[in-house]
């Protein structure tokens, strides 16, 4: 498309909305380029790019007003050039909208090595912005520092963390990695004292004060890195209702918990936690019925050690948790730091880049363990989201979906089955009521009370008495006493 072509198609968009919007710029113009403008440049050039297009008045409808267009064109040029750092390459053109001259800039995003870019006289820190909606607000400190980390390597988890020893990890879990190391590494493990292999592996700094451990040691191995960082850990909240409001009888959360530990602890309790709080559904295969869970496993386990492995651990930082938040028909993961490196949401989901914002951290989770198992945390290949997207294919869900933002990254999976040419629609009760079939199934033993379900099906007393209330709303279960007797048990339905 010519860049007239543009010009004409966001014009008539302006003109039906009344505004211009989050990718277009239109000013008025009539007494030269507007202060304003070198912001506007330094906002299109930090995020996905823009359109300025001067000569034209919202206030009347977005229609031509006079200009000297030459001169408007070369002070945009110099705009561009000389008032931003770095420069912006812009292309410029006059063309024309109604028969009239105005002037159009087409400004390409930065590349990320070289963000953030921002007004010279206003310096990087108050200078520096991003678009929002139809105007330009200034980046935060924290946005700043991201950009900035992203134009070479972090440091952050290599660095010595005060007051921490080597006492502060979990010695059995110490030996494990050693080991590991010593007999899958290569010969430099294998001839090195213990103190040289923990220093290679990153668990001690180079140049360290004798016993001392790096942020990337005592996540990995630590028996509780939250005495040091109370906010590196793990929030789960699960909500009753998909907008996130409390529900007519008051009921906020089906769950909320804080996870701690050391990475490996934390992703094991993250998928427990999940596990717990997901219903199953039935897909007949041939003659008979396979029981799935709401997520893969595999998928919610890739997701928490992702999420954990490439969050930002900068100081800016160390106060925000990764968080899960799951919903009747979604399950979200996000982690602050945003995207680290320049792959694309396509490129992610072929595991065809692989760049890490914590590249210590992500080389010393190959080789630490997950509880209880001997299976690594991560295996560090720009492989883990293809995965996840693999798993929500096999089990005949939409592949995740992608959430930017300057400050954080988050990955959305949706429930909802895309289904099979090849599977038989499920009919009978278990097609109306299959994520509550674990309730069904139990109370088909005989009647149970509430704590009993609970211990049967492993889920939360807000949870079970949810699908409890489901289920009687639909006449498939009913009480055998008052509902809210302590000594009440659930039966079904005759």
């Amino acid at each position: 498309m010519s860049l007239q072509d543009e010009v004409n198609s966001v014009v008539e968009r302006a003109r039906l909305a009344g505004t211009d919007s989050v990718a277009v710029e239109i000013k008025r113009a009539a007494g030269g380029v507007p202060q304003s403008l070198p912001q506007t440049v330094s906002a299109f050039a930090n995020g996905g790019g823009g359109l300025i297009v001067l000569g034209l008045d919202e206030a009347s409808g977005f229609q031509p007003v006079p200009i000297n267009a030459k001169s408007l064109a070369e002070s945009l040029i110099t705009a561009c050039a000389d008032r931003v750092e770095p420069a912006v390459r812009a292309r410029v053109e006059v063309l024309e909208v109604d028969g009239a001259p105005v002037v159009a800039a087409a400004i390409p995003p930065l590349d990320p090595r070289q963000r953030p870019c921002h007004v010279k006289t206003q310096g990087l820190e108050n200078g520096s912005y991003i678009r929002a909606h139809d105007g330009d607000r200034h980046l935060t400190s924290y946005e700043i520092h991201l950009l900035v980390s992203g134009r070479g390597q972090p440091q952050d988890d290599g660095l010595p963390v005060a007051g921490a020893t080597l006492a502060d990890l979990d010695r059995p879990a110490l030996d494990r990695l050693v080991d590991r190391l010593r007999s899958r590494r290569g010969r430099a493990f294998q001839r090195a004292e213990t103190a040289d292999v923990l220093r290679m592996a990153g668990v001690c700094p180079r140049g360290g004060e004798s016993g001392q451990v790096t942020l990337a040691g005592l996540l990995a191995l630590g028996r509780y890195p939250q005495e040091f960082f109370p906010q590196l850990n793990v929030t789960f909240v699960a909500y009753p209702t998909a907008d996130g409001r409390m529900m007519a009888d008051g009921t906020r959360f089906l769950e909320n918990v804080s996870l701690d530990g050391s990475i490996p602890e934390m992703v094991t309790g993250l998928v427990q936690t999940v596990s717990r709080n997901m219903t199953r559904r039935s897909v007949m295969v041939g003659v008979g019925r396979e029981d799935h869970w709401e997520y893969p496993l595999e998928a919610i386990r890739e997701l928490a050690a992702n999420a954990l492995l490439h969050r930002d651990y900068h100081p800016l930082a160390q106060g925000t948790q990764v968080r899960v938040e799951m919903y009747p028909d979604r399950l979200l993961f996000s982690n602050p730091g945003g995207l680290y490196g320049a792959a694309t949401e396509a490129e992610l989901l072929r595991g065809a880049a692989s760049s890490s914002r914590n590249a210590l951290l992500a080389r010393l989770l190959e080789d630490v363990e997950t509880p209880p198992s001997t299976r690594p945390v991560c295996e560090n290949r720009g492989s883990g989201l293809k995965m996840v997207a693999d798993e929500m294919a096999e089990a005949d869900l939409e592949p995740p979906i992608f959430h930017l933002s300057a400050g954080t990254f988050t990955v959305e999976l949706r429930n909802a089955p895309i289904g099979k040419p090849n599977q038989a629609p499920i009919t009978g009760r278990a097609a109306v009521q299959e994520p509550n079939q674990d309730l069904l199934d139990a109370l088909a033993a005989g009647p149970m009370t509430t704590t009993e379900l609970m211990a049967t099906v492993g889920l939360s007393r807000s949870a079970v008495s949810l699908r409890l209330r489901n289920l009687e709303e639909r006449g498939l279960v009913s009480p055998t006493g008052p509902r809210f007797s302590r000594t009440v048990r659930w039966r079904l339905a005759t």
